[in-house]
């Protein structure tokens, strides 16, 4: 479980977030609310200026993003030089965790990832579905996903099956939508409002 209370200064307002649901958990709000700034702090790319955060009771607030075992996926989390067998491996091969053939072929049969070549050259949701699945392999205990479904095509049925896989790996999710039906696939769903959050299911 996450465990987070962020504040941080932003603009015209303050980001004072509080979230310890687990499981899938969605997060709405408009542009500019604090969503990806709140996942960006708990990821530890961004310093609170108070707060805290923990993982299952331990206190990780000062530990870089690296020892953190959290992985931030946003729209843009592709390497474009790496073919997709090779970046999809990427994470995994940096923590020396070995994934097996069979595993390799089921994931991507779940995620339509029918396709080769480098991944700086494919769509916006082919690329999506790559980043997923490359932070699904490096085996995180939580994968914050921030708009990256957003452009995939059959969106709804890749999101169920993403989501089977990372229960299958007891992998937990926080992630961020424009579009409120997301949330029906969440067992929690949050609305952020000028920084802070508020829990409707």
């Amino acid at each position: 479980m996450i465990e987070a209370l962020t504040y941080k200064k932003l603009g015209e307002f303050n980001l004072n977030a509080e979230i310890k649901e687990e499981g899938i958990i969605c997060i709405t709000g408009k542009n500019g609310s604090g969503k990806t700034t709140f996942l960006r702090a708990v990821s530890g790319f961004i310093k609170l200026d108070k707060g805290y955060i923990k993982i299952n009771n331990y206190d990780i607030t000062n530990l870089p993003p690296e020892k953190r075992d959290i992985v931030l996926v946003n729209q843009e989390s592709y390497i474009p030089n790496f073919k997709v067998n090779s970046h999809i491996l990427w994470g995994a091969k940096l923590k020396k965790i070995k994934i097996e053939e069979e595993e390799i072929k089921e994931a991507k049969e779940l995620l339509e990832i029918n396709f080769d070549g480098k991944v700086g050259k494919l769509s916006l949701g082919q690329k999506e579905k790559v980043a997923l699945l490359t932070a699904v392999f490096s085996k995180p205990k939580f994968i914050l996903i921030d708009e990256a479904f957003a452009n995939i095509n059959n969106k709804k049925e890749i999101m169920q099956n993403f989501f089977d896989l990372t229960k299958k790996y007891k992998i937990e999710i926080i992630f961020t939508t424009q579009d409120e039906k997301d949330a029906e696939l969440a067992n929690s769903y949050l609305v952020m409002e000028n920084g802070k959050l508020i829990k409707i299911v």
